[in-house]
C-alpha cells in the first residue's frame, strides 16, 4: 500500500536522497525506506496530515502498533531487534525533520531486548577452518587444478577479512582491491554500516593470505574481466556474500570436525569471533569498538559477557 498524502510523499523521498548524501549502503537506505514508508502510512491510518500533528501522544503508539502487528514473513509477532531497527529509522527521520527545521516530537524508545545465544568458534576452530582450505581434489585437468587452488586461496583471504578484520558482510563483498593497503597493513571500510569508514589493521599472516590471493588467485578467476571488486566468484563476477556464506559451509563440512558443525558457523559468526578473542587478550573495549566499527560502546559491551562464560 502507498502512501496517500502529498507531502508525506515528498517526504519519504526527501529522506531517502539525504540518506544518499549521508554515504549510507543501499542495504540501510533500502531498511529505512521500508520503515518510513510503514510509519507515515500509520500516521495517515491514525488521521495524521500534518507535520504539526506530530507530537509525542500522536507518535509513541506506533511503537505499540509494531509490537503487536504480524511478521510478513512468518506470520509471528515481530521480534524486538526487528522493532528497534525500525524505531532507529523513525528516530533518522525525526532527524533529518530538525535537518530541515521542522519541529519533531522526542525520539521513540527502543523496546528491550533479550540477549541472544551468539555462536562462539575457538581460536583452534579458526584454525582448523585455515587448514582446512587447503585441501587438495584430485581434478586431471590443469585449468581446473588451477581454479581449485585459485578458490582456496580466496577462503583463505575470506577467512583473513571476516575473521581476521572482523568485518560485517556486506563491508566485505563492498571491498575493492584499491581498498587493501599492503604497504601500511591496512584495510579500507568506505562504506560501513551507517556510512561510516575506517581503517582496520591486519596481522602478517593475514595479510600474506591476502596478497596471495589478490597476486595469484584472483588473476585466475578474474580471467581478464573488468572489475575492481576484491572478492571475484568463478565466472569471474563480483562475490555475493551467498556464495561467500556457502564457502564457510562448505569449509566447515571438509573440516569434519563434529564440534565445530554443530555450531553452524556463518560470516558473522567469524566477526563475533575475534571480538571475543581480542577482549580475551586483554584489547581494551574502546579499541575492539574502533576495530569493529560500532557506533556505540552498548553495541561492543556484548562481548564482555561472551567473553567472560
Amino acid at each position: 500500500m502507498n502512501i496517500t498524502n502529498l507531502q508525506f510523499q515528498e517526504l519519504e523521498t526527501d529522506f531517502i536522497h539525504w540518506l544518499v548524501t549521508l554515504n549510507y549502503s543501499e542495504a540501510t537506505i533500502y531498511t529505512r525506506k521500508r520503515n518510513i514508508r510503514e510509519f507515515l502510512r500509520w500516521l495517515e491510518k491514525c488521521g495524521v496530515t500534518v507535520l504539526e500533528e506530530l507530537t509525542n501522544d500522536r507518535v509513541r503508539p506506533f511503537v505499540n502498533h509494531l509490537a503487536h502487528r504480524e511478521n510478513r514473513l512468518h506470520g509471528s509477532c515481530l521480534m524486538n531487534a526487528s522493532i528497534n531497527v525500525c524505531i532507529g529509522s523513525v528516530n533518522k527521520f525525526f532527524e533529518y525533520l530538525q535537518h530541515i527545521e521542522v519541529p519533531t516530537p522526542d525520539n521513540l524508545e527502543y523496546v528491550e531486548e533479550r540477549c541472544r545465544q551468539r555462536s562462539i568458534l575457538t581460536i583452534h576452530e579458526i584454525n582448523i577452518l585455515y587448514e582446512t582450505s587447503y585441501q587438495r581434489h584430485h581434478f586431471v585437468q590443469p585449468e581446473t587444478q588451477a581454479r581449485q587452488k585459485a578458490v582456496s586461496q580466496r577462503d583463505r583471504a575470506m577467512l583473513g577479512i571476516y575473521y581476521g578484520c572482523g568485518l560485517r558482510k556486506s563491508e566485505g563483498t563492498n571491498l575493492k582491491t584499491g581498498d587493501i593497503i599492503i604497504e601500511r597493513k591496512l584495510v579500507h571500510v568506505r562504506k560501513g554500516k551507517g556510512g561510516n569508514e575506517r581503517y582496520v589493521p591486519v596481522t602478517d599472516n593475514n595479510l600474506k593470505y591476502i596478497t596471495e590471493y589478490m597476486t595469484d588467485g584472483r588473476i585466475v578467476l578474474i580471467d581478464g574481466n573488468d572489475s575492481d571488486c576484491f572478492f571475484i566468484n568463478q565466472f569471474g563476477a563480483p562475490c555475493s556474500d551467498q556464495a561467500l556464506s556457502l564457502r564457510v559451509d562448505r569449509l566447515v563440512k571438509n573440516s569434519d570436525n563434529g564440534i565445530l558443525q554443530a555450531k553452524q558457523p556463518t560470516l558473522h559468526t567469524l566477526r563475533h569471533s575475534i571480538a571475543t578473542h581480542l577482549l580475551q587478550q586483554g584489547m581494551e573495549i574502546e579499541m575492539i569498538q574502533k576495530f569493529l566499527g560500532h557506533g556505540s560502546l552498548e553495541s561492543t559491551q556484548i562481548y564482555t559477557h561472551i567473553a567472560g562464560n
